[in-house]
């Protein structure tokens, strides 16, 4: 699914959209009330943000009462709110600002550090040998991403990496040293979770992929999956799959070293890097 606005929009239009469907108001009918083209309602059903005056004709044509409009009004302003990725020419429905939205994101990293734990000599380590193309300011962007770790109202990150993510040899050990370094400090922040997944677990349904969930504040707001392969990325909202995916992510933390196990691990790896 390639998105076409931003992950908040697209939940806040089927909220409209549910809206409408729990006053049994067609889309011809609600068109006429709120005095717009039926094709304009099914954009904002879609994601487009109406305007301000539009929302508020939406939600009286759907008989929903005033003092319950405030968080509607609310969502749409944030909404509408331009992103701190923007300033680094990124488009406004970037998985930057999806992500930025995120209380919780659990991650399953197969190939390399994750990159809200990634520092700056590792990005640019990694991005020297990339054949994929990349934004100029990437690791500029990657370390302005992960300030969502580290803010006045972090976001929790629970992470699965494998083996083989940690050990890969790079030109200079010093980056991967300090990486680890990097790893074993955030870990120790109450809000993140890092466990690493060794060989020793054997084959499982991981071995296929990268991935991350990411869950938002509002209880209406569906789990995002999020994966990445050869040919860009995939965002999947279907609650079937999402679901599997979280499955998958209980078993992975299952079969992986406990967080102070996996400490353990990686001071051993240091020792020997």
């Amino acid at each position: 699914m390639r998105l076409e606005h931003t992950y908040q929009q697209r939940q806040f239009g089927r909220a409209l959209r549910k809206l409408r469907e729990q006053a049994r108001i067609d889309t011809t009918e609600a068109a006429v009330r709120i005095k717009i083209d039926v094709d304009k309602l099914n954009r904002i059903e879609r994601g487009q943000p109406p305007t301000h005056h539009e929302l508020t004709t939406i939600l009286d044509a759907y008989g929903l009462l005033y003092e319950d409009w405030r968080p509607y009004i609310r969502q749409l302003d944030h909404n509408r709110q331009r992103g701190w990725w923007r300033a680094y020419g990124l488009p406004h429905n970037h998985f930057a600002g999806v992500e930025h939205d995120a209380i919780l994101v659990c991650e399953y990293q197969l190939g390399l550090v994750p990159e809200p734990l990634q520092t700056e000599p590792y990005v640019r380590a990694v991005l020297a040998v990339s054949r994929r193309p990349h934004h100029t300011l990437e690791p500029a962007i990657r370390l302005r991403r992960q300030q969502r770790l580290t803010d006045y109202n972090p976001r929790r990150y629970h992470v699965v990496i494998d083996e083989a993510a940690l050990t890969i040899p790079l030109p200079d050990k010093r980056i991967m040293r300090e990486q680890l370094r990097h790893i074993l400090a955030m870990a120790a922040l109450p809000h993140i979770t890092v466990q690493v997944m060794t060989r020793a677990a054997g084959p499982h349904p991981g071995r296929s992929g990268s991935f991350q969930i990411l869950t938002f504040p509002e209880p209406e707001t569906d789990p995002l999956l999020h994966v990445r392969h050869v040919g860009g990325e995939n965002y999947v909202n279907a609650k079937d799959l999402t679901a599997a995916a979280q499955h998958l992510f209980r078993d992975l933390t299952a079969l992986a070293l406990g967080p102070d196990e996996s400490r353990q691990w990686i001071e051993r790896l240091i020792a020997r890097t």
